[in-house]
């Protein structure tokens, strides 16, 4: 589903009328530039392929498809920018390449930042000295996936904001939030398991 159009200029009403299967590609562009989401779809269904290929030489088939439905969020917000129509070709595969650089700079960015707090974390791991329930639940925290590892520690230990701990996984506010859900839910069963464990010991 396409955002909501925002102040666009309303289209014209002689076209509004018209399918939008039957325009040409400079027709489609003006109508979806002002709003029209049909417009826009029947766009997508004619460049869809030329934006996911372009995904795909940018960052390889395991990214392709984020790369691409991020591309077109930013195409369809971007169109009334565009001031000459019949060069949409050309602008499209342009902000396409521009995401996906943009796509690659994040992860490469979150992958150094992931290496590095492994690398402090084995670095304090050597020197701490604490209760054996801590140490326990450090040893929880570490079976879980670096991300949720990583936040959790962030948040809770170094007493980072969402917006930082975001900023550092390349990652929206509202990405951090649910990572964290799902963080603290995943620590939770450990515990439970780990509980569980010691019950059937005992």
């Amino acid at each position: 589903m396409c955002p909501p159009p925002g102040d666009r200029p309303e289209q014209p009403k002689e076209r509004a009328s018209m399918a939008p299967e039957d325009l040409e590609d400079v027709e489609l562009v003006q109508l979806a530039a002002s709003g029209d989401e049909a417009a826009f779809g029947v766009l997508i269904d004619r460049f869809g392929g030329l934006v996911l290929g372009l995904a795909r030489r940018k960052v390889g088939r395991e990214d392709a498809d984020d790369v691409a439905q991020d591309a077109l969020f930013h195409i369809w917000r971007s169109l009334p920018s565009l001031r000459e129509p019949r060069a949409f070709i050309g602008w499209l595969s342009r902000l396409v390449q521009n995401r996906a650089h943009r796509w690659i700079q994040q992860k490469q960015r979150k992958r150094v930042v992931l290496q590095q707090a492994r690398t402090e974390l084995l670095a304090r791991a050597q020197h701490r000295s604490k209760e054996s329930s801590s140490i326990e639940t450090d040893e929880l925290v570490h079976r879980l996936p670096d991300e949720m590892r990583l936040a959790l520690q962030w948040k809770y230990i170094e007493g980072r904001s969402y917006d930082e701990i975001g900023d550092r996984l390349g990652m929206s506010f509202h990405q951090v939030d649910y990572l964290m859900r799902r963080a603290r839910a995943a620590l939770r069963k450990e515990l439970e398991r780990s509980e569980s464990a010691k019950g059937g010991s005992a």
